[in-house]
């Protein structure tokens, strides 16, 4: 039923008592967690009517009308202060994940788990949550449709992080230490990426402030990832 991105936000959600999909577009995720057993109740909320028309659908093809709520509204906005012990936020860009959070951090804090997946702005999301006191605690990849996604699960701790390597702000630490053999092509196409940026400075007719700042992230990538291939090597 769940394949690609979706799959890997299912396999990140522990058993919980109420799940709440975030932006959920056709709920086939929490519809997915409920027919498991991974969650008791759902709740899918969406800022917008269509994606709850679809959900809907999806609720009343699968019965699952008494244990699935649909709501309208803006991010964490239609669910209470410890309602749902496990939310996910997926789908959308890393600046509308981290405004989420923020606009609503009594609901975020009272979550046993967050599951999140920053679509853009990837770079923003980690020192966004550790500045916040949020808690890292498992991040994973999967590729879908020749296009590599991430996910992060996150909790609320307090404890604010105040030092971190650039490079993690762009690849996770957790994501670096697992075995997934997706994190060299993660790796390597942030590398090329951030080659392209420190190029486009390089030929700017003014000198750019941030060139040593972003040269030194592409020497950190290269390192990495020679070591990343070095692992890979039997």
């Amino acid at each position: 039923m769940l394949k690609g991105r979706l799959k890997l936000l299912y396999d990140m959600i522990p058993p919980c008592h109420i799940l709440s999909d975030i932006g959920t577009d056709h709920a086939l995720l929490p519809a997915y967690a409920l027919m498991t057993g991974k969650c008791k109740k759902a709740i899918a909320s969406d800022i917008n009517k269509g994606p709850l028309e679809r959900a809907q659908r999806t609720l009343m093809q699968f019965g699952l009308e008494n244990s699935m709520e649909l709501r309208l509204g803006n991010g964490l906005k239609p669910i209470s202060e410890d309602e749902a012990d496990c939310i996910v936020i997926a789908g959308m860009g890393g600046h509308l994940i981290t405004e989420i959070l923020l606009d609503s951090l009594n609901v975020a804090k009272r979550a046993k788990n967050i599951i999140i997946q920053p679509m853009t702005k990837q770079e923003i999301v980690r020192p966004f949550l550790w500045r916040h006191g949020f808690e890292i605690l498992d991040e994973d990849l999967v590729r879908e449709d020749n296009k590599i996604y991430q996910a992060l699960r996150i909790r609320y701790t307090g404890v604010v992080r105040e030092n971190w390597s650039h490079i993690n702000e762009v690849i996770g630490e957790i994501l670096v230490k697992k075995n997934n053999p997706l994190v060299l092509d993660w790796v390597r196409e942030h590398r090329n990426r951030q080659a392209n940026v420190v190029k486009g400075l390089m030929s700017a007719k003014e000198p750019d402030k941030s060139l040593e700042k972003e040269s030194e992230l592409l020497k950190e990538m290269e390192l990495m990832l020679k070591e990343l291939e070095n692992r890979e090597e039997p």
